[in-house]
């Protein structure tokens, strides 16, 4: 199976921790959209994409914010809540997108929400709290 993605999407390029593990994850800049293929390294005992590859890919959101140039912070942004409701499985080799909405930025905060769709039917809502660095210092440790 190949790692394709729709032609409006460009590849998100995270090289370092945690979310180089996850895979290719694509942005389509236009419609703040998110997507990726779910391969077998996303899947459970089922065949069907983990929970927690969900979770994960649900707290992305601010990802598609900031590169679509929804908000002007270039700073890192905190996950302070994520809350993801599963509604059907996507499975192996299904195509998931979240469209992702900025609700409101604050000086301190941004709220995010996410309609995530395997192959056009959705699998999962998402709504995220992220820290908002842009407008406040940063204590000096």
């Amino acid at each position: 199976m190949e790692d394709i993605a729709p032609d409006d999407f460009e590849p998100i390029f995270r090289t370092n921790g945690f979310d180089s593990a996850f895979g290719t994850v694509y942005l389509n800049r236009k419609t703040t959209t998110l997507g990726f293929r779910v391969m077998e390294y996303h899947t459970n005992a089922t065949g069907n994409c983990h929970g927690g590859a969900m979770a994960t890919f649900a707290d992305m959101q601010i990802a598609a914010i900031m590169r679509s140039g929804l908000i002007t912070t270039e700073r890192h942004t905190p996950t302070i809540s994520l809350s993801v409701d599963y509604i059907a499985p996507a499975p192996l080799g299904a195509w998931v997108e979240a469209n992702v909405i900025l609700i409101k930025e604050t000086k301190s905060l941004i709220f995010t929400q996410a309609l995530i769709t395997a192959n056009g039917e959705p699998v999962a809502r998402a709504n995220a709290t992220y820290r908002n660095y842009s407008a406040v210092a940063v204590p000096r440790r």
